[in-house]
């Protein structure tokens, strides 16, 4: 019982600095000038997410899955496109394949010249929505608690550690 009472606990100190840090910040991005940070804040969101939900997968086939089990069902069909998206944006700040947008919702994920778009509010949109559906998922499975459980407790998981200074005067 215990034990449960200590993931619950490191569940929703988990959720608040996702919260805080991805879903508090974000919105202040969603802007032409922001719109690169917001798409890159958005894609390491979906990263931590991803660490939590499958640390047993490699690092792509974990952002894979999540995409497919957690956002809505029009991303499948881009789980590998979004893939290299992440990298490119990510280690080379280049959108690849992808023609992002601000305040063009009408044109999310559909194709001009060849090339898919993505609007960064809907896809912000996207990703609150499946870090809730992942939260929802993780407090009442099994399973799911355990590879979170497993992902926080290693050395290079995702969990924030914080510490106190005090300054002596």
């Amino acid at each position: 019982m215990e034990d449960q009472i200590q993931l619950s606990e490191a569940a929703a100190d988990y959720r608040r600095h996702f919260d805080q840090f991805y879903l508090g910040v974000i919105p202040r991005l969603l802007n032409e000038e922001g719109m690169f940070l917001a798409f890159v804040s958005i894609l390491n969101g979906i990263e931590s997410l991803a660490g939590v939900y499958a640390p047993d997968l490699g690092t792509g086939e974990r952002f894979r899955e999540f995409v497919v089990n957690y956002f809505p069902a029009s991303y499948t069909p881009y789980k590998d496109q979004l893939w290299k998206f992440r990298n490119l944006m990510i280690h080379a700040f280049n959108p690849g394949d992808f023609l992002i947008l601000c305040h063009q919702s009408r044109m999310h994920l559909s194709e001009a010249s060849g090339k898919r778009m993505l609007n960064v509010e809907d896809f912000y949109a996207d990703m609150v929505s499946a870090s809730r559906n992942y939260f929802l998922a993780l407090y009442s499975e099994a399973e799911l608690q355990k590879r979170f459980a497993k992902r926080i407790s290693i050395d290079d998981g995702g969990r924030l550690k914080t510490q106190k200074i005090i300054e002596h005067f």
